[in-house]
């Protein structure tokens, strides 16, 4: 049931980042924001409406938790964190803004989900799942500066 919410979530996200005006307005504010206060949008609200999808989201996430465990304690969500932003980095989304898709987010989480499944597989602990975690991350961030230098 997991991976259906979050198959619908990405369909859902994906269209409303492609196909709908606030998806642009958000790569734009998220790419730069004086360009996008320049062009007309309103930084502010596009700001405060991504935040409150986001915790509607993490809220929505939480109570399937919950549900799932049949009870609640307040650090239920704290451990996801890091492969939560290892999926992220890892699918492409640029840690500068601007950048991103939620096939390539998708995609991510189902190689730390990959990854953490073999790291566990052959018997290592917790710690050495962050410390892969935090390779990653700043692999994926210094391979992306590399290429955003390249660039120009």
């Amino acid at each position: 049931a997991q991976f259906l919410w979050m198959v619908a979530a990405g369909l859902f996200f994906g269209t409303l980042l492609k196909r709908h005006r606030f998806g642009s307005h958000l790569l734009f504010v998220g790419d730069n924001e004086q360009s996008a206060a320049m062009m007309g949008i309103n930084v502010n609200r596009v700001k405060t409406i991504a935040f409150m999808q986001v915790g509607a989201c993490a809220a929505f996430v939480g109570i399937l938790s919950t549900l799932e465990v049949t009870y609640f304690w307040p650090s239920q969500g704290q451990g996801y964190l890091m492969s939560a932003l290892a999926a992220v980095f890892v699918g492409g989304t640029s840690v500068f803004g601007g950048m991103g898709t939620i096939l390539g987010t998708f995609l991510g989480a189902l190689l730390i989900g990959s990854l953490e499944a073999g790291i566990i597989s052959i018997g290592l602990s917790g710690f050495w799942i962050q410390f892969i975690y935090g390779l990653l991350i700043m692999a994926s961030v210094s391979i992306y500066a590399t290429m955003m230098r390249s660039r120009g």
